[in-house]
């Protein structure tokens, strides 16, 4: 029955395991950053369904279910990107038009 003291928060283990698995602080890339990485990612996922297209015609990809799966990606992922840029665009207008 000893070990139902109460001890302070910082000597459990648990504490401590938090601190270990926290996120580490953003780091200092900026917006543009970001949105530069998804671009060249949405890029990479044009370029790898393009790829698998490509193979599928030429008859060394069998798995045609895995090429509309690589040409959906693309797609849903270029369309969240425009919407990205529609979103941005829409906001720089509203920005403009403030009276100052």
């Amino acid at each position: 029955m000893d070990d139902l003291r109460i001890r302070p928060l910082a000597t459990h283990n648990l504490l401590k395991a938090y601190r270990a698995a926290s996120p580490a602080p953003p780091s200092e890339s900026g917006f543009g950053d970001m949105l530069k990485q998804s671009i060249e990612k949405v890029d990479e996922k044009q370029k790898a369904a393009e790829t698998l297209v490509q193979r599928a015609i030429s008859g060394q990809e069998q798995d045609l279910h895995r090429v509309m799966m690589a040409q959906e990606e693309a797609s849903i992922t270029f369309d969240l990107l425009m919407e990205v840029r529609n979103k941005l665009m829409d906001a720089y207008q509203q920005i403009m038009q403030m009276q100052i």
